[in-house]
Protein backbone atom coordinates (compact mmCIF):
# COMPACT_ATOMS: atom_id res chain seq x y z
CA UNK A 1 0.00 0.00 0.00
CA UNK A 2 3.34 2.60 1.17
CA UNK A 3 4.72 1.38 -2.09
CA UNK A 4 2.48 3.64 -4.19
CA UNK A 5 4.15 7.20 -4.11
CA UNK A 6 0.48 8.50 -4.69
CA UNK A 7 -0.71 7.18 -1.47
CA UNK A 8 2.31 8.56 0.64
CA UNK A 9 1.58 12.12 -1.34
CA UNK A 10 -1.98 11.71 0.06
CA UNK A 11 -0.87 10.36 3.90
CA UNK A 12 1.38 12.91 4.06
CA UNK A 13 -0.80 15.84 2.91
CA UNK A 14 -3.91 14.27 5.29
CA UNK A 15 -2.07 14.14 8.42
CA UNK A 16 -0.41 17.88 7.43
CA UNK A 17 -3.91 18.75 7.43
CA UNK A 18 -5.30 17.25 10.45
CA UNK A 19 -2.25 18.31 12.71
CA UNK A 20 -2.87 21.88 11.34
CA UNK A 21 -6.87 21.37 12.28
CA UNK A 22 -5.80 20.34 15.28
CA UNK A 23 -3.17 23.00 15.65
CA UNK A 24 -5.55 25.77 14.72
CA UNK A 25 -8.46 24.62 16.93
CA UNK A 26 -5.92 24.45 20.16
CA UNK A 27 -4.92 27.93 19.51
CA UNK A 28 -8.11 29.74 18.95
CA UNK A 29 -9.61 27.81 22.08
CA UNK A 30 -6.16 28.96 23.80
CA UNK A 31 -4.36 31.96 23.43
CA UNK A 32 -1.06 31.85 25.17
CA UNK A 33 -0.93 35.99 25.50
CA UNK A 34 2.76 36.24 26.51
CA UNK A 35 4.00 33.98 23.27
CA UNK A 36 1.59 35.81 21.17
CA UNK A 37 2.91 38.89 20.73
CA UNK A 38 6.49 37.70 19.87
CA UNK A 39 6.83 37.42 16.09
CA UNK A 40 8.33 34.83 14.34
CA UNK A 41 11.81 35.52 12.73
CA UNK A 42 11.78 36.08 9.21
CA UNK A 43 14.11 33.13 8.21
CA UNK A 44 11.81 30.41 9.70
CA UNK A 45 9.16 30.80 7.01
CA UNK A 46 12.34 30.31 4.37
CA UNK A 47 13.39 27.66 6.05
CA UNK A 48 10.10 25.94 6.55
CA UNK A 49 9.69 26.51 2.72
CA UNK A 50 12.98 24.70 1.82
CA UNK A 51 12.26 22.28 4.58
CA UNK A 52 9.30 21.23 3.16
CA UNK A 53 10.15 20.77 -0.38
CA UNK A 54 13.03 19.23 -0.15
CA UNK A 55 10.57 16.36 2.14
CA UNK A 56 8.01 16.18 -0.89
CA UNK A 57 10.55 15.34 -3.68
CA UNK A 58 11.45 13.04 -1.60
CA UNK A 59 8.22 11.36 -0.89
CA UNK A 60 8.16 10.02 -5.21
CA UNK A 61 11.42 8.70 -5.49
CA UNK A 62 12.27 7.13 -2.16
CA UNK A 63 9.39 6.30 -0.44
CA UNK A 64 8.04 3.14 0.64
CA UNK A 65 6.49 1.06 3.26
CA UNK A 66 8.72 0.48 6.00
CA UNK A 67 8.69 -3.17 7.63
CA UNK A 68 5.34 -4.42 5.27
CA UNK A 69 3.55 -1.08 6.21
CA UNK A 70 3.85 -1.51 10.31
CA UNK A 71 6.47 1.15 10.21
CA UNK A 72 4.10 3.68 8.34
CA UNK A 73 1.34 2.60 10.39
CA UNK A 74 3.11 3.29 13.87
CA UNK A 75 4.52 6.75 12.16
CA UNK A 76 0.52 7.25 11.39
CA UNK A 77 -0.38 6.36 14.71
CA UNK A 78 2.64 8.50 16.59
CA UNK A 79 0.99 11.60 14.14
CA UNK A 80 -2.49 11.34 15.24
CA UNK A 81 -0.81 10.90 19.17
CA UNK A 82 1.17 14.50 18.69
CA UNK A 83 -2.70 15.48 17.45
CA UNK A 84 -3.99 14.40 20.68
CA UNK A 85 -1.04 15.68 22.68
CA UNK A 86 -1.47 19.12 21.10
CA UNK A 87 -4.89 19.24 21.81
CA UNK A 88 -4.39 17.91 24.95
CA UNK A 89 -1.93 20.75 25.73
CA UNK A 90 -3.80 23.54 24.49
CA UNK A 91 -4.32 24.83 28.20
CA UNK A 92 -0.80 24.37 29.35
CA UNK A 93 0.51 22.84 31.85
CA UNK A 94 2.00 24.51 35.01
CA UNK A 95 5.39 21.99 34.95
CA UNK A 96 5.83 22.70 31.15
CA UNK A 97 6.14 26.25 29.57
CA UNK A 98 5.87 25.33 25.72
CA UNK A 99 3.75 21.86 25.67
CA UNK A 100 2.54 22.44 22.62
CA UNK A 101 6.07 22.32 21.24
CA UNK A 102 6.65 18.84 21.86
CA UNK A 103 3.63 17.73 20.28
CA UNK A 104 4.85 19.71 17.00
CA UNK A 105 8.31 18.04 17.41
CA UNK A 106 6.71 14.75 17.76
CA UNK A 107 4.78 15.22 14.68
CA UNK A 108 8.01 16.26 12.84
CA UNK A 109 9.39 13.29 13.87
CA UNK A 110 6.58 10.82 13.19
CA UNK A 111 5.54 12.33 9.62
CA UNK A 112 8.63 11.00 7.98
CA UNK A 113 7.72 7.42 9.26
CA UNK A 114 4.33 7.29 8.31
CA UNK A 115 5.07 7.82 4.51
CA UNK A 116 8.28 5.60 4.48
CA UNK A 117 10.18 8.14 3.93
CA UNK A 118 13.65 8.01 5.61
CA UNK A 119 15.21 11.31 3.84
CA UNK A 120 13.02 12.90 5.57
CA UNK A 121 14.49 12.84 8.82
CA UNK A 122 17.06 14.66 7.29
CA UNK A 123 15.07 16.83 5.14
CA UNK A 124 12.16 17.68 7.14
CA UNK A 125 12.69 16.60 11.10
CA UNK A 126 16.49 18.08 11.79
CA UNK A 127 15.72 21.47 10.05
CA UNK A 128 12.20 21.92 11.44
CA UNK A 129 13.04 20.51 15.25
CA UNK A 130 16.43 22.40 15.08
CA UNK A 131 14.50 26.09 14.05
CA UNK A 132 11.57 25.23 16.75
CA UNK A 133 14.48 24.52 19.98
CA UNK A 134 16.02 27.57 18.24
CA UNK A 135 13.17 29.93 18.15
CA UNK A 136 11.66 28.48 21.83
CA UNK A 137 15.27 29.62 23.39
CA UNK A 138 14.90 32.87 21.71
CA UNK A 139 11.46 33.48 22.77
CA UNK A 140 12.59 32.33 26.44
CA UNK A 141 15.39 35.32 26.06
CA UNK A 142 12.95 38.10 24.59
CA UNK A 143 10.05 37.35 27.27
CA UNK A 144 12.96 37.30 30.30
CA UNK A 145 14.15 40.77 28.93
CA UNK A 146 10.73 42.01 28.38
CA UNK A 147 9.33 40.54 31.87
CA UNK A 148 12.12 40.27 34.33
CA UNK A 149 11.79 38.58 36.88
CA UNK A 150 8.24 37.56 36.83
CA UNK A 151 9.44 35.17 33.76
CA UNK A 152 12.77 34.37 35.47
CA UNK A 153 10.64 32.42 38.10
CA UNK A 154 8.04 30.63 35.52
CA UNK A 155 11.61 29.48 33.72
CA UNK A 156 13.06 28.22 37.02
CA UNK A 157 9.76 26.58 38.35
CA UNK A 158 9.04 24.54 34.70
CA UNK A 159 10.97 22.83 31.62
CA UNK A 160 10.61 24.11 28.38
CA UNK A 161 9.15 21.45 26.39
CA UNK A 162 9.04 17.89 28.94
CA UNK A 163 8.33 17.98 32.68
CA UNK A 164 11.89 17.14 34.63
CA UNK A 165 13.92 16.53 31.80
CA UNK A 166 14.41 19.91 30.11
Amino acid sequence: MFDDSLVRFGTSGTLILFYSLADHAARRVAVDPLRARLRRPRWLAWLVLASITAYYLCIGPMGGSIANGYGNLLGIALCFFAMLLRWAMRFGHRRVRMPEVAARMMFYAALPLAVGVPMGWLALSVPAIASTAAVCVREDRLLLEELGETYAERMGSSARWIPGIF
